[in-house]
């Protein structure tokens, strides 16, 4: 049995995260951490996934609560996204004929 709990966006338009809570055919809970892409025609599959146990999930939150994880995480906010540009369209160019191809 599967209950998501959240999605976040990805790093893409067609990527997400997804986070579940998962209970076993043995009782025991798990958190999933799924990584989805979406494909036309297919729409959103799992690409990987992991699960954490409840210990795991703990210690994953204490890690990013702690106060150097939170100023690490608010640089990295705060950077701008990097732009790579586009070049522009080519100028006009002057192309030599191959031989066979010109009028003799």
């Amino acid at each position: 049995m599967q209950t998501v709990l959240a999605t976040l966006p990805g790093s893409a338009p067609c990527q997400r995260l997804q986070v579940a809570l998962e209970q076993g055919e043995d009782g025991r809970l798990t958190i999933c951490l799924a990584d989805q892409h979406h494909a036309e025609g297919i729409g959103w599959f799992t690409q990987r996934s992991m699960q954490l146990d409840p210990t795991q999930w703990a210690q994953l939150q204490g890690v990013l609560g702690s106060a150097g994880a939170r100023s690490l995480l608010a640089e990295e906010s705060s950077e701008p996204p990097a732009t790579i540009p586009f070049p522009g369209p080519r100028g006009p160019e002057r192309y030599r004929l191959a031989a066979g191809d010109g009028s003799e």
